[in-house]
């Protein structure tokens, strides 16, 4: 897939699908039930793209506050300000995931671990993605009433309006989430 279809894809609602004959194929996102992550298949040049604005954050739980501080000061200068409560619950949570979960389960051979937060404005929605270097995919827990964690994908999945991962081939995954305005 060339970088252009990749940066005409980042502005569209659809993922993409190559099958066996080598053509591009899109497909539509479907809405799901706000716990299940839904696997978007994009290309990984569309993590690169320069519609995707980005920054690098360090391998602590601790990021999660400049994450927050990152997406804020984005959405106020795309006038989005009003989604930044819910934007930044998300983002803190895919943060601390990235680096409790995706850092863990990281292939050794990983010299630097790279978390990135990634924001994507489309009409009508932003894209909230952090990128880590594991292939395995997000697990939402059911702990029980007393637990006291477990339930950060459970948080992402009530404040979004669509969320899920996509593989990075050979550099792991991004866990998103969609929030939509009008």
């Amino acid at each position: 897939m060339t970088m252009q279809k990749a940066v005409a894809l980042a502005h569209s609602s659809v993922a993409y699908q190559p099958d066996d004959d080598d053509e591009d194929e899109v497909v539509a996102i479907p809405a799901g039930q706000a716990y299940t992550p839904r696997l978007l298949p994009v290309p990984s040049a569309w993590w690169d793209t320069p519609a995707v604005v980005s920054c690098r954050l360090q391998p602590a739980p601790e990021e999660a506050r400049a994450a927050r501080q990152f997406a804020r000061g984005l959405l106020a200068d795309w006038g989005l300000g009003h989604l930044t409560d819910d934007a930044e619950m998300i983002v803190a949570e895919l943060v601390v995931n990235a680096v409790r979960h995706g850092l863990r389960n990281a292939p050794v051979a990983t010299p630097s671990p790279l978390l990135r937060l990634c924001l994507l404005h489309r009409a009508g929605e932003v894209m909230l993605a952090v990128t880590d270097p594991s292939s395995e995919p997000p697990q939402s827990r059911n702990p029980g009433w007393t637990g006291e964690s477990g339930r950060g994908l459970q948080i992402v999945g009530a404040l979004s309006y669509l969320w899920g991962w996509s593989p990075i081939e050979g550099r792991g995954k991004a866990v998103w989430a969609v929030l939509r305005y009008r």
